[in-house]
């Protein structure tokens, strides 16, 4: 190892990673799912070389990259990565010490408009996309699936304006609103405005309708608990919408015996 920083940009393969990892010996946890993120985008082509490097001490040990050499693997690939060797040994505490930009701030750059919203609603989207209904964090989209996502899927723009609007007089995370916004309009658009319009204000809503039956479920929601789970709010708002669409008269809205499930998730109709 050389004594003083060197920086080269090297074609990484599993066998390469493989072994590299194994100069990884007192590092942070692994998380499953930021290595599947990295991993689909490796397979996808979407893998950029973005200036973040490998790193390697003085000693040969790798301080910095465990991720990404884990996602080449999962991804069975080789892809380009900058490896830093020669780093001072007692430099890694401050390895990723600074604040981490946001998908919301790259929205930004990108000149985007309600960027924290827009970002939560596209995520959002790119789970439901691929079948995750619950916010467990077992599918984390990576910037480059929201970015493509939103390129495909413009109309999410729209349903993140809406979630601006409406998301604090409904009592429901802006995420659920525009994430049911989107999902609902590509049903049936003014309707989907009418519904969501009126979860915020009530107004000519019948005592016996879902609109009304949801909205004195979140009240209680949040009286009893201060704020709303994502998830369950979510389905909350989809049974709602299935029943108004149905016409049909609701006192009051129930989850399924012994919880939400992949299985018994509702799904707009």
């Amino acid at each position: 190892m050389p004594t003083t920083p060197t920086v080269e940009i090297v074609d990484v393969s599993p066998e390469l990673a493989e072994r590299w990892l194994a100069k990884n010996p007192n590092n942070r946890n692994i998380r499953k799912a930021v290595i599947d993120g990295y991993a689909r985008d490796m397979t996808t082509g979407n893998w950029v070389l973005n200036g973040e490097t490998l790193k390697f001490d003085t000693a040969g040990r790798l301080i910095d990259g465990q991720h990404r050499l884990s996602a080449v693997i999962v991804a069975h690939t080789t892809v380009p990565m900058i490896v830093v060797r020669g780093v001072d040994e007692t430099v890694m505490d401050t390895v990723d010490a600074g604040a981490k930009r946001t998908y919301a701030d790259a929205l930004k750059l990108q000149g985007e408009e309600n960027t924290t919203t827009l970002a939560a609603v596209a995520r959002r989207a790119v789970m439901w996309s691929k079948g995750a209904r619950t916010n467990t964090g077992a599918v984390r989209p990576t910037p480059r699936e929201m970015n493509a996502f939103l390129e495909t899927h413009p109309s999410i723009r729209t349903s993140a304006d809406a979630a601006v609007r409406l998301a604090s007089r409904t009592l429901l995370p802006a995420s659920v609103v525009g994430l049911c916004h989107w999902l609902f309009a590509d049903l049936d658009t003014d309707d989907a405005d009418w519904f969501l319009a009126r979860i915020a204000d009530g107004d000519g809503v019948p005592s016996n309708s879902p609109v009304a039956a949801l909205r004195n479920r979140i009240v209680k929601m949040r009286v009893s608990g201060g704020r709303v789970n994502e998830t369950e709010a979510l389905a909350l708002v989809i049974y709602a919408w299935n029943a108004h669409r149905r016409g049909e008269t609701r006192n009051k809205l129930q989850m399924p015996k012994g919880g939400l499930t992949p299985e018994n998730f509702p799904e707009p109709r």
